[in-house]
């Protein structure tokens, strides 16, 4: 976990988190989403919000193989 800037306001206190992801195998969203979300009240893509409300806003457990693809593919973060 790591702290940084406010994206929307660099004025703002460093926020925690930043760095931190999470996924439910098909969106990958920042651990400080809620922050702007109540911050500013962004809108969310409607696709997402489709996706939670099927999902009844539970977030599945993603197996190893499909983290490994967003990790290597998705964030291009190299596992060798």
């Amino acid at each position: 976990m790591s702290a940084g800037p406010d994206v929307l306001d660099p004025n703002a206190p460093d926020l925690s988190g930043i760095g931190s992801l999470y996924t439910d195998g098909t969106w990958l969203w920042r651990q400080d989403l809620p922050y702007y979300l109540g911050e500013y009240h962004v809108s969310l893509p409607s696709d997402f919000v489709a996706h939670v409300r099927n999902a009844h806003h539970q977030v599945t457990e993603v197996p190893e193989k499909r983290l490994v693809e967003i990790l290597t593919q998705d964030l291009g973060i190299d596992m060798d």
